[in-house]
């Protein structure tokens, strides 16, 4: 019972992590976003449907992308908290913008997504360089893919050649590659699908 409270609780906290900025930047571009604070709004409804014991089981057997889920989840507990607010009395009066819906919140969601995919892409692949003892390869990963230096200027720097220093940020690439893989995973991407997905997700982004 010991491990499957553990297992649930380190499962419970990775969705936090990876969707709850996601679904503020979600909340924001609807128009509920009258009930309350976002941050207070999302912490409600995490607390609530992550402590449900077939949340996950429903999850699975729904098909659903893990963030599709959430937010039809959240949806709906929206549509609860406006209930209760009738109820208590307290919806009398809306604020003017109550009935207005800026932009598309839906793939707002989604750009927010892939930049927490990424943030904990980057977390995990840092983590994994460290334990290897490659923390120099990681450095010159988000020197060259992230800063845009040339490999001249980064290899002096590092006391290594070019040829070298490029070797070394493929080694560091590999792991955020597969991180980024494990994540789109957990979201319920299946294998042959994760590809796709991150094509899809940055063609999202790359919108205006």
């Amino acid at each position: 019972m010991a491990d499957s409270d553990h297992g649930r609780a380190r499962i419970n906290r990775h969705v936090m992590e990876m969707y709850a900025w996601p679904l503020t930047v979600y909340f924001r571009g609807t128009r509920d976003r009258w009930l309350g604070e976002p941050e207070e709004i999302v912490q409600g409804f995490l607390a609530d449907r992550l402590d449900r014991p077939a949340f996950f089981s429903d999850w699975q057997n729904s098909g659903l992308r893990l963030r599709r889920w959430l937010m039809n989840a959240f949806c709906f507990y929206l549509a609860e908290q406006k209930r209760k607010q009738r109820r208590d009395g307290q919806s009398e009066s809306l604020p003017e913008d109550a009935a207005t819906d800026d932009g598309d919140p839906h793939s707002e969601m989604d750009r927010a997504f892939i930049v927490s995919v990424v943030r904990q892409a980057l977390r995990d692949t840092q983590r994994i360089c460290s334990e290897k003892g490659l923390d120099d390869h990681m450095q010159i990963f988000v020197r060259r893919y992230y800063d845009g230096q040339p490999y001249q200027s980064i290899a002096s720097d590092f006391g290594v050649a070019p040829p070298r220093a490029a070797v070394m940020a493929r080694s560091a690439a590999r792991n955020f590659k597969a991180a980024l893989r494990d994540l789109l995973s957990c979201d319920g991407a299946a294998s042959e699908e994760i590809d796709a997905e991150i094509e899809s997700l940055l063609e999202t982004a790359s919108d205006e």
